[in-house]
């Protein structure tokens, strides 16, 4: 399989004028072809940061962030950002908040359009092209929104606590779209959270993170699940010990985080 994302030996070092923090040290992964990554870690421990990273937004201390082989560069284009907030803009319909991605990077041509519209029409949502974003669901806008980041045909996309702001029957259907959607277009995806079942739901592998400094506790293979929509590997047999394993690295994490807390006390 091609990586299409390539973390190597990635450290992140933050500089005030009176200190320095070490947020990310030595990150060393991949993402491949069609893979759906998730990311876990304690509150704090620098998953938005990575992702920061990854988009081009910041740059390594040290270390490559390689996006199909280039450097990662925000003004590349190479991925997309979806956030937990759809963040549609109220005063513009549906088909005009797809767009705006397009209109920003003046690449609004007939055959743009047409896509953003063939887009809507695939995923249930271009009989409503014409409302604004206060007369659908919740689900139905961040469906937009993912649309919106899709019509730009990033190579990476980057989610980042999408489902959070969703009530919890709403996130459940929310992440069978997303997940349909992203394996449909056959998109490569880095799936920020702090929801363990989630990521269990949605991804092929799992990375779970250390406290700060950010470093790779455990990467786990949910790829036995791949035949199985996100609703049905919450029924599955295995869905429980996955969730163990990963709880348990958390557990870990946070535990020996306190005691060196206490030792430097």
């Amino acid at each position: 399989m091609n990586a299409i994302l390539q973390m190597q030996n990635v450290c992140l070092t933050y500089h005030t004028p009176k200190n320095e923090t070490l947020a990310v040290k030595d990150l060393s992964f991949e993402c491949y072809d069609g893979e759906l990554l998730g990311i876990v870690g304690p509150s704090g421990c620098g998953k938005t940061t990575i992702l920061s990273l990854m988009s081009g937004i910041l740059t390594p201390t040290r270390g490559e962030v390689l996006i199909g082989g280039q450097k990662a560069n925000s003004r590349s284009g190479m991925t997309g950002y979806m956030l937990q907030k759809d963040e549609l803009m109220p005063w513009r319909t549906i088909l005009s908040n797809v767009t705006l991605g397009l209109e920003i990077k003046k690449q609004k041509t007939p055959e743009k359009m047409e896509y953003a519209k063939e887009l809507l029409q695939k995923y249930n949502l271009y009989d409503f092209k014409d409302f604004y974003p206060n007369q659908l669901s919740g689900g139905m806008k961040q469906r937009v929104a993912l649309i919106r980041t899709l019509v730009l045909e990033p190579k990476l996309m980057l989610l980042d606590e999408p489902f959070s702001a969703l009530d919890f029957q709403t996130r459940l259907n929310v992440v069978e779209d997303v997940y349909s959607i992203l394996k449909s277009e056959n998109k490569s995806a880095v799936f920020v959270t702090h929801d363990i079942n989630e990521a269990i739901s949605l991804c092929d592998r799992v990375i779970v993170l250390t406290q700060r400094p950010s470093r790779i506790k455990e990467i786990i293979d949910i790829s036995p699940l791949n035949e199985l929509s996100p609703l049905k590997r919450r029924e599955s047999a295995s869905f429980s010990s996955y969730f163990d394993k990963i709880w348990s690295n958390l557990q870990i994490t946070t535990e020996k985080s306190n005691e060196t807390h206490i030792t430097q006390k």
